[in-house]
């Protein structure tokens, strides 16, 4: 259905004389209706009075007039009478174009009651013209104005009634006119119009303006004004959201109390969206837009913190949640988004509309409040926690000495695996308690799991303080579970300081914290701290850059035979020789690169540079070996990443036994079942796979049980502790047997020594990789030692 919806567009002519004379001018009105005009119309007009059959006459034969000047075809033309029920259906069915004409606004109304025209237009595709009463009546909630003598003194004239619920438009027409009347010794804007504002929102507009409905979308042309609780304010020409009548004010006011920061419906056939209500901060969501679905969830996850916001979109999706209404009745989500106040957390719900089967409701509000607590422990959660540690920080007396301290419970997984769930919340509730007793914060929040977040005065810190809150005991029944509380600390030094810097630097330091007996497990954010860190923020951003300019170099560590010395294979490090700061320790860049998820880049950099090692040294005939190259597991996820590897493979003729790929044991424990489809597949072709780091602390037997690995690299840990620890040794020797029983070779990592290698030797370890031998080193230097 298109609406369109008028103060006037006929010329007055007296009654019993119609001249052909052309309509006047419209801001483009039948322009704009030829665009929806139907080849040929049959138009249906609805008079204001059936009986007033003179006056329908002559309305009806000045709008003719009207349409053929400007060249709009009407074939055929029918008045409504009385007609109702199925006569009422037939006709509006016959028709595709509509006249609501103008007249006396209640008598029009009360007749399209009588003959239940509201439920008769329910699916009706055509175009509806609404002219002067007619355009009033149009909407959802009709402003009754009152136009006769006697109407605006009588106490008992009703002002508000339910219309055809076409629009929630509710149009005063002939604002020039309307400006200058007085009925019953009143003045009409003033003295009625104003008043009856309250609550509701008019647009007064002069002859010729017009608004059009189509999809869900409204929009204005011309000039006018908007009156809405006594205010009057000049109405714009652009799209117009709908407003909500004055039945439906105590629902927005309760939803206003709720904190509910918009209401809309999504027609699923079209994507079209009929807005409600909507607060002051996102007006701008739907400034420029149609008013499309898409557009709607596109503009609010600009506004989604970025980690959530790739999922929000997955998310949104119409046929997902109409899935997740159908499975479960109803579809609810929780995001967190950026404001001037901070992070907030917001939630949508989806309903189903009674009555409107193509349409969903959505409601979008804050629950930051509500999230305000944690449920468990009672203390602030982290939305909590934040607006109430920046609301301290801003009261900063420069003269009080507070602390930020960012705590983490070391191994607190393996005390719900060891005691089960409900000890893991007793261990929370324990470490809360420690943290009260001890540290006597001002504020304390439980961020996540066994993360808190709280803030104390200095003369808290003391040494002996933070011994006692550091070191814990659970006990339960007879059981007992030492388990350290590791906190990061960062000194509050001035009211400025931002609270999301603080937490940050904290966490920072508690990440410091080194492991091992003696050392303290607390940490103090300092300078050397900032400057590794802002080192690290640097790299990352230089990442993309390095690697469109070359600065990443590949190196190899040459492998050898145990019993002969003689190179067999090697493996493929990564060296970034920074323009700036020369030569970049991997420790310094991988660790950031990794976390940031960032890794497959540099996986892809080093696999591509190793395949053209290969095929260079193959199509010149040189000498060449294996090559090892390292796979994440995050690349695992990147499907298109693992199918570029058979397709370089055989872009480039390559031998595939001479590249090997490296999955560390602590990636292997987390690939699912797609990946190991991949392993298997490039082991079908003759690649070797070799699972390194074994012995590093996450060693199963169900690694080897699941998968067969051509090569386990041993850890450097069990190696160093070759003529120092006997279990080690025991370890290593069992290693080997084990690995030589199920067809496996073993490759000693970090050998330095000659102990380490005649012992590794004496045990048949079959492969050597380690400063004994060679060092990594760049490719031209590893091509010689190949060309000796």
């Amino acid at each position: 259905m298109v609406l369109y919806l008028t103060g006037s567009f006929i010329p007055y002519q007296e009654m019993g004389s119609v001249e052909k004379i052309p309509p006047q001018d419209c801001y483009g009105l039948f322009e704009d209706m030829r665009s929806e005009w139907p080849e040929s119309a049959r138009l249906l007009y609805i008079p204001c009075d059936p009986k007033a059959v003179s006056e329908n006459e002559h309305q009806k034969q000045q709008l003719l007039n009207a349409f053929e000047f400007k060249e709009l075809p009407v074939s055929e033309v029918k008045i409504l009478g009385e007609q109702s029920g199925d006569a009422l259906s037939d006709i509006i069915a016959w028709s595709n174009v509509i006249y609501l004409a103008g007249g006396h606004v209640p008598t029009q109304l009360a007749y399209m009651k009588r003959i239940r025209l509201k439920q008769a237009l329910l699916d009706y595709e055509g175009v509806i013209i609404g002219l002067s009463s007619g355009s009033m009546n149009a909407a959802y909630n009709v402003y009754l104005l009152p136009e006769l003598e006697g109407e605006a003194a009588d106490p008992n004239f009703v002002h508000f009634s339910d219309g055809l619920d076409l629009t929630n438009i509710e149009i005063i027409p002939h604002a020039d006119y309307i400006k200058t009347m007085k009925i019953d010794g009143m003045d009409v804007i003033n003295d009625i119009v104003l008043p009856d504002s309250f609550g509701s929102r008019f647009y007064m507009i002069t002859d010729g303006s017009y608004f059009k409905v189509k999809n869900g979308r409204t929009r204005f042309k011309g000039t006018g004004e908007v009156i809405e609780d006594g205010v009057r304010s000049t109405l714009k020409e652009g799209p117009v959201i709908p407003y909500m009548g004055i039945y439906e004010q105590p629902v927005i006011k309760a939803i206003l109390a709720d904190g509910f920061d918009m209401v809309v419906t999504v027609n699923m056939k079209n994507e079209n969206c009929e807005v409600y209500y909507l607060c002051e901060t996102l007006w701008e969501v739907f400034e420029s837009t149609k008013l499309k679905y898409s557009d709607v969830c596109f503009k609010l996850s600009q506004k989604v913190v970025e980690e959530e916001r790739e999922n929000f979109l997955k998310g949104m999706k119409l046929k997902e949640i109409f899935r997740e209404i159908e499975e479960k009745g109803n579809f609810v989500r929780t995001i967190n988004v950026e404001s001037p106040r901070g992070r907030r957390a917001k939630n949508i719900r989806v309903r189903k509309v009674p009555g409107y089967p193509d349409w969903l409701l959505f409601v979008y509000f804050d629950i930051t409040t509500t999230l305000d607590h944690d449920l468990l422990t009672e203390e602030y959660t982290r939305s909590g926690f934040m607006d109430r540690a920046r609301l301290f920080i801003s009261e900063f007396s420069d003269q009080g000495d507070y602390s930020l301290v960012y705590t983490n419970v070391k191994g607190f997984k393996a005390v719900n695996e060891l005691f089960g769930d409900n000890s893991g919340d007793m261990v929370i509730f324990q470490t809360r308690d420690a943290l009260r007793k001890y540290l006597k914060p001002v504020l304390l929040g439980r961020l996540e799991s066994d993360h808190f977040a709280l803030i104390t005065a200095d003369e808290n810190l003391k040494d002996k303080r933070l011994k006692a809150v550091c070191s814990q005991t659970f006990k339960v029944e007879n059981k007992e579970f030492n388990y350290e509380i590791r906190c990061g600390i960062y000194s509050i030094k001035h009211s400025g300081a931002e609270i999301g810097q603080l937490l940050a630097g904290a966490k920072l330091a508690e990440k410091n914290i080194k492991t091992g007996k003696g050392n303290p497990l607390y940490a103090y954010y300092d300078d050397v701290m900032k400057e590794n860190y802002v080192k690290q923020r640097f790299l990352l951003a230089d990442f993309e850059r390095a690697l469109d300019e070359n600065e990443f170099e590949p190196y190899y560590q040459p492998i050898v035979d145990a019993k002969t010395g003689e190179i067999v294979s090697a493996e493929m490090l990564i060296r970034w020789r920074h323009k700036d700061m020369g030569m970049v320790s991997p420790g310094d860049f991988i660790p950031v690169i990794e976390a940031e998820g960032k890794i497959p880049s540099l996986d892809n950099f080093i696999i591509k540079r190793g395949m053209e090692f290969i095929a260079r040294r193959t199509g010149n005939k040189q000498r060449i070996v294996p090559c090892a190259m390292n796979l994440s597991r995050v690349d695992f996820y990147d499907t298109a990443f693992i199918e570029s590897i058979f397709d370089r493979i055989n872009a480039m003729e390559l031998d595939p036994t001479m590249v090997r790929f490296e999955v560390t044991e602590s990636a292997y424990a987390d690939l699912e079942a797609k990946a190991m489809d991949y392993l298997n597949k490039m082991q079908k072709q003759g690649i070797k796979i070799l699972l390194d780091d074994y012995g590093s602390g996450m060693s199963s037997l169900s690694m080897l049980e699941n998968f067969s690995f051509d090569i386990i690299k041993l850890d450097l840990g069990f190696i160093r502790k070759i003529g120092i620890n006997d279990k080690a040794e025991s370890i290593i020797i069992t290693t080997i047997g084990l690995a030589h029983m199920i067809g496996a070779k073993v490759t000693a990592e970090g050998v330095e020594t000659e102990e380490q290698l005649k012992f590794l030797r004496d045990y048949d370890c079959d492969f050597i990789q380690g400063y004994y031998f060679y060092k990594p080193m760049p490719e031209k230097e590893f091509e010689k030692i190949l060309d000796k």
